[in-house]
């Protein structure tokens, strides 16, 4: 008898999370799948660690960043010694435009694709900054990690806003991996900084190389920390819409084909 009640209080307590859900409603974190736009793709560049995302978004999203972050362009910083300065090294522009004490709902979509690519909660991310390169902008070699906790980065997510040609200058150079990624609108580029243990991927260590006349650069930057950044923010979870028959009209993958149910 003492063994049948024991079994079903561990059997309760383990259903815990199952009865106060229902109580009070789970809180789960949004439907990363809902936020992707169609046709994005993942490329590797080859064995370098690199990966180049195509589609990331759309060409309307990114303007409409670019106008919000426009307002409120302040002068890049650096950390050194601790404290963020501005340094010869980095000419460029930047926008906070979400964080936790600025939680745009404009900018969860972003926030959640990147996440999606790392594999780590949005709720991790550090504030998220615009930036704007113009002619003549860039940023010396470096890299985005450091033991400051500021700077204790797992992964970074750079994301293009807008195109440009080669000759506008603007690629990301990866000296040591003998690489460089042009910007394309919707384009971003993901890599490893730390590993958990915190041993650092130092050929990582990348430049924005100068923009050239008639040219001008923006990116959004997606550094995820190990721990914990904020608590996730009370937005209305959205999951995907409800499914609706399919047209035959509609463009389809390859491989996808329209079903005719058979009639009788």
């Amino acid at each position: 008898m003492i063994d049948k009640l024991f079994r079903r209080c561990v059997s309760v307590y383990k259903r815990r999370h199952y009865y106060f859900s229902k109580l009070f409603g789970a809180r789960v974190p949004p439907h990363a799948l809902s936020f992707f736009p169609h046709g994005l793709t993942v490329s590797k560049a080859g064995d370098t660690g690199v990966a180049v995302v195509d589609g990331f978004c759309t060409a309307a999203e990114a303007q409409a960043v670019i106008d919000l972050a426009r307002v409120s362009l302040e002068p890049s910083m650096v950390l050194q010694n601790g404290k963020f300065v501005q340094a010869k090294g980095r000419e460029s522009d930047t926008a906070l435009v979400f964080g936790p004490e600025n939680p745009d709902p404009a900018l969860l979509p972003f926030a959640c694709r990147a996440a999606a690519l790392t594999g780590v909660p949005y709720t991790h991310l550090e504030a998220v900054y615009v930036t704007r390169y113009k002619e003549g902008g860039h940023y010396n070699e470096h890299v985005d990690y450091g033991d400051h906790y500021s700077v204790d980065r797992l992964y970074t997510v750079l994301l293009y806003l807008n195109d440009m040609p080669a000759a506008q200058g603007g690629a990301t150079a990866f000296p040591q991996l003998n690489i460089q990624v042009q910007p394309r609108l919707g384009r971003a580029v993901s890599w490893t900084n730390l590993n958990p243990d915190r041993s650092p991927h130092r050929e990582t260590s990348h430049a924005a190389m100068p923009v050239k006349a008639g040219g001008e650069k923006w990116t959004i930057q997606f550094w995820f920390h190990p721990h914990k950044m904020f608590d996730a923010i009370d937005f209305p979870p959205p999951q995907t819409a409800t499914g609706k028959p399919l047209d035959a009209t509609a463009v389809l993958p390859d491989g996808v084909t329209y079903f005719e149910r058979q009639q009788g």
